[in-house]
């Protein structure tokens, strides 16, 4: 019977007889928006939170209560400090008190492994009373009168909801004459105002028409710059503001931005409650944050609500938007030299320093990320700040110190001197760069030429200040107004910070390409006056690395007697330096004097100074060969591998040096694929006396040569098995002929007959080494299970214990079982280890296919 399409009608009919059928929807509940009181923040005893791993100046702290009570009190106190400040001066208190931060455990000698220390604990607290007796000391300053306030730039009262007539429009000029005037507005400062409570008042409670009314002020932590917010407001204890009042007034109205019932703050808080009288009238001010803390997008529009209040309750008056600058996204994308310098400063300071706790280094990457929003999208801020405060002195007291830094830094070795000469050059076009910006943003010259100098300086220094941790005692910066002359420009020329400077060590004549005659004279005064001590630099930086780049003065040390082969502190030679640098006529020369080209770095913790440096002592097992087949030419690879340098310095390192190889940027490709044979070659291994020692016990890799054949050993544990299997005696050579139809045998049988799981690879376990023969062969053939399952007549399940084994993959075409076992046998002697009469060859299939000899071993 055919199927006639329904009419309209008909499905209607359907819909209403399945809706009657269906429960009903149950109504929204109402959305609750009576105001609730904000929890507490959890308390800690010092600063910062007494668990988990600490530096060691943190462990000192947290165990003496006097000194953990000083360290919280004295946090405190900075963080008020700097919200006090203008922008200039909190920032350079800021950089500051990360530099004394840094220096508490250099200052007081505390080791790293150190217990609870009396003496250090003494000594901290001394540190901390003078610091706070310094903090103190170093208030605001009043600015110097004149022109309108750089804030009103971007931030305005205007009026947008008026439910009170003249008297929100009277507010409003009052609070943008104040704001052109001062600054961040205050309505203490207003006239006609008396203020009760809250965020600008000494108090933050206030008994107002007979009721106690408080604002609740707090400390709102890392992600609002330590602001002393305002998160809502109660009256005789019972909450009738929270984070959500004011933004529901700003719901209301058109094209309101889509903030509805959230507060215009990532930490749920406004930027400021106040309560004061007017006339004979109370009311409450409140103001949305501003800046990078504003709401949702950073650059919308923040507002600011006037309420009266009327015994317990609050009435909405006055709506006005403030906050006006235009959003701006991703400034730094249009950027491309300021963006590059920065990426090279990053290196250079690399991670932060060890004496960092985590919850410091997460202050250290979020105050940066505001300040250098803030300096990028509001860069009057920080001009006004110059011109107003008298901070210029300060800034280039601090910027020549980190310019000298970064020269002191270049000094050290090689490998950073050439990325300061890639760094001097572009400090000038990144402040070009800004300084074009903030014209186009509106700024006049002077205007544009301070922010640019503002935001450049913060860049540089910073980076420079994660070098090292300060030796002396840190001063807090020089007052407001103070003088001072600077020795360079805020983006000096490459070559301004030599200009002047005296050389006065051969390490430092060779790093800047001395002549020869100059060097010549430095390596007589040297040898005569340093004996063995001449040359060096840093971290024992060996002045034939020095010279790589300038073979005549190269030559010059050889011939003096400097050692080719001398390394720093983590090992890195001269032949490994002129690898790195692409000079094969350097290479040539260290190899003629019978430079090592096996030599490699070996691992350092905590060592050098700066990313680069740290990077390497802490990478280690870097070569010649390595160094060249990642950056230079094909003529200093060959020098390399005509030297001897493919041999297998470590177990997979052909593999590392032939990956290095196909990601050479310098090589033409005709020059990789003619270089692809003997460097991806399978390499020979070092001859005995030249292996740097291995412990298999450390998970190392023993290259290991018995009778001309290779063996890559290691030592690892095998896990506890139940062995379903079939005793077999057989010879060599049938058992070769006989293994693939006995593991389909075993297997079949052990997972039809037996029910059991499969859980590993066919594997031939000998109990008995010493009863094998090279005729005859007896040992137990089967595979893992995971069940006993049921008997299976003719197998049997042997219970094998966790053993430890020495390992090593047969390889058919070089290997002999004989030999193999050999081999295992005495890696095992070599490695103070007791091989047992027991071993298990195990045939793996899964991924690549191999066959796995294991020799039972005591430790």
């Amino acid at each position: 019977m055919p199927v006639k399409a329904l009419s309209p009608f008909g499905l209607l009919v359907i819909a209403a007889l399945l809706a009657g059928c269906a429960a009903p929807v149950p109504p929204k509940p109402p959305l609750d928006t009576t105001p609730k009181a904000r929890q507490p923040l959890p308390s800690t005893k010092a600063s910062f939170a007494c668990g988990g791993a600490l530096p060691a100046v943190h462990r000192q702290i947290c165990a003496a209560d006097a000194l953990a009570q000083l360290d919280k009190d004295l946090v405190a106190r900075q963080h008020r400090l700097q919200q006090e400040l203008d922008l200039t001066g909190s920032l350079l208190l800021a950089a500051n008190h990360r530099q004394w931060l840094l220096s508490r455990g250099e200052l007081c000698g505390i080791d790293t492994d150190a217990e609870p220390d009396a003496q250090a604990q003494a000594c901290l607290t001394a540190m901390y009373r003078q610091r706070s007796g310094e903090l103190a000391r170093w208030q605001p300053v009043e600015p110097t009168a004149g022109g309108t306030h750089a804030l009103a730039s971007y931030a305005e009262y205007r009026l947008m909801d008026n439910r009170a007539g003249a008297m929100c429009e009277q507010l409003g000029q009052k609070l943008n004459r104040d704001l052109r005037s001062k600054g961040m507005p205050s309505p203490a400062r207003l006239p006609g105002i008396r203020l009760l409570a809250g965020s600008h008042a000494p108090a933050a409670t206030a008994s107002v028409d007979g009721q106690q009314v408080k604002v609740d002020l707090y400390n709102a932590g890392l992600y609002a710059g330590y602001q002393m917010r305002a998160s809502g407001l109660s009256i005789n204890g019972q909450p009738v503001m929270d984070d959500a009042t004011l933004p529901r007034w700003v719901a209301e109205q058109p094209n309101y931005g889509g903030r509805a019932h959230a507060s215009s703050s990532q930490t749920g808080d406004y930027g400021s409650i106040d309560v004061f009288r007017r006339g004979e009238g109370a009311y409450v001010l409140v103001n949305e944050t501003w800046g990078f803390h504003s709401p949702a997008a950073r650059g919308e529009s923040a507002y600011a609500g006037l309420y009266g209040l009327n015994g317990a309750t609050l009435q909405p008056l006055c709506l006005y938007q403030t906050y006006l600058t235009p959003p701006r996204t991703n400034t730094l994308a249009g950027l491309a030299a300021y963006s590059s310098l920065e990426v090279e400063l990053d290196g250079i300071a690399g991670d932060p320093l060890p004496a960092m706790a985590q919850h410091e280094r997460r202050d250290r990457f979020q105050a940066w990320k505001e300040l250098q929003w803030t300096l990028l999208n509001l860069p009057l801020l920080g001009a006004d700040s110059l011109a107003r405060y008298g901070r210029e002195a300060a800034l280039r007291q601090r910027h020549d110190l980190a310019l000298d830094a970064l020269f002191d830094w270049s000094e050290r070795n090689l490998t950073n001197k050439q990325v300061y000469r890639r760094v001097m050059p572009m400090l000038q076009p990144a402040w070009q760069e800004l300084r074009q910006m903030f014209l186009g943003q509106g700024l006049n010259d002077v205007e544009a030429t301070s922010a640019a100098d503002l935001l450049l300086h913060e860049t540089l220094a910073r980076s420079m200040e994660n070098l090292t941790p300060p030796a002396q005692p840190v001063s807090l910066p020089l007052p407001a107004h103070a003088r001072y002359q600077s020795r360079f420009a805020v983006a000096p020329l490459a070559g301004d910070l030599e200009r002047g400077r005296h050389f006065s060590t051969l390490h430092s004549v060779l790093m800047n390409n001395g002549p020869t005659h100059v060097v010549r004279d430095f390596i007589a005064y040297e040898t005569g006056a340093l004996g063995e001590q001449r040359g060096l630099g840093p971290d024992n930086s060996p002045a034939t690395m020095a010279a790589v780049l300038r073979p005549d003065n190269l030559q010059l040390l050889l011939d003096a007697g400097f050692a080719a082969d001398q390394a720093n502190r983590w090992g890195k030679t001269a032949l490994m330096a002129a690898a790195e640098q692409n000079q094969p006529e350097s290479v040539r020369l260290l190899l003629a004097r019978g430079a090592d080209v096996h030599r490699r770095t070996r691992q350092l913790g905590d060592v050098g100074v700066g990313g680069p440096e740290r990077r390497q002592a802490g990478q280690g097992r870097q070569t010649a060969l390595l160094l060249a087949s990642s950056g230079a030419g094909a003529e200093v690879i060959q020098l390399l591998l005509d030297a001897g340098a493919a041999r297998q310095a470590w177990d997979g390192y052909d593999r590392d040096v032939c990956q290095r190889l196909k990601a050479n940027a310098v090589l033409a490709n005709a020059d990789r694929e003619q270089l692809r044979g003997p460097v991806c070659a399978a390499y020979a291994m070092l001859p005995a006396a030249e292996r740097p020692p291995v412990d298999l016990r450390k998970g190392d890799v023993l290259q290991h040569q018995a009778d001309g054949a290779e063996y890559r050993i290691s030592l690892k544990q095998r896990p506890a098995a139940m062995l379903f299997s079939r005793p077999l005696e057989s010879s060599p050579v049938d058992l070769d002929r006989q293994l693939r139809s006995l593991a389909i045998k075993i297997g079949t049988a052990a997972v039809r007959r037996g029910g059991m799981q499969l859980t590993g690879p066919l594997t031939l376990h000998v109990p008995d080494m010493a009863g094998n023969s090279a005729s005859s062969l007896r040992m137990n053939v089967g595979f893992p299970v995971a069940a006993n399952g049921g008997h299976v007549s003719g197998y049997a399940l042997l219970n094998q214990p966790a053993t430890t084994v020495l390992s090593v993959i047969f390889d058919s075409e070089r290997n002999d079982a004989a030999g193999t076992w050999r081999a295992l046998y005495e890696a095992a002697q070599a490695q103070n280890l007791t091989p047992a009469n027991e071993g298990y060859i195990v045939l793996h299939t899964r991924g690549r296919r191999a066959t796995e000899y294991q020799l039972v071993v005591t430790d």
